[in-house]
């Protein structure tokens, strides 16, 4: 999918499928977000990021610029599983409309001003970004790690795979929000 960047450029983004992810992949990964283990895994993998994190002891200036995606530079890209696991532990959801504005604003749809209003619920690609890279290395390392984790947690539990781009799940969220994929048991 081509992406536009915050400077006009336009770019090509490897983070964006063909296809949407099917009604019955996005109430998989619903119903897995909320099955205890894979809940308990993924808030074991956070505090082991913050962990991590806290021994690095990375400047954040809480400025918000890291979230303005095609500004900044970067993609967030997440698996289907922390984006539903995210969207669920928040506790708040998003229009379609407000969703595919911040996709097409390349800035994440959660943020409120400067701040992240899902801080606590947040993927763990944000948890292991900062804008003070340093030499960046431990960062990687991390990222590396936690996906990895993430990806045992899928296969382990028989959950669909995807990772692509964060405002893109989102947008395709919300709308599985708002129709009703989320809250009803899809008929076979």
């Amino acid at each position: 999918m081509i992406r536009r960047l915050g400077d006009g450029r336009v770019t090509v983004n490897p983070f964006i499928p063909p296809t949407p992810p099917t009604r019955s992949t996005l109430y998989s990964w619903w119903c897995a977000s909320a099955h205890p283990l894979v809940d308990a895994r993924l808030r074991e993998l956070h505090s082991d990021c913050a962990n991590t994190v806290a021994v690095a002891r990375p400047v954040c200036l809480a400025s918000g610029k890291c979230c303005h995606f095609g500004a900044h530079g970067h993609i967030l890209a997440v698996t289907g599983l922390e984006a539903l696991w995210t969207w669920r532990e928040a506790g708040r959801s998003l229009s379609p409309h407000a969703a595919v504005t911040a996709r097409n604003a390349a800035t994440c749809p959660f943020l409120d001003g400067t701040h992240c209003s899902i801080h606590s619920a947040r993927p763990t690609g944000c948890r292991t970004y900062f804008c003070d890279r340093g030499d960046g290395r431990w960062q990687s390392v991390l990222s590396e790690k936690l996906h990895s984790a993430i990806i045992d947690l899928h296969n382990q539990h028989a959950i669909p795979y995807l990772y692509a781009e964060w405002t893109w799940l989102v947008e395709h969220i919300a709308h599985a929000h708002a129709t009703g994929v989320l809250s009803e048991p899809l008929e076979s």
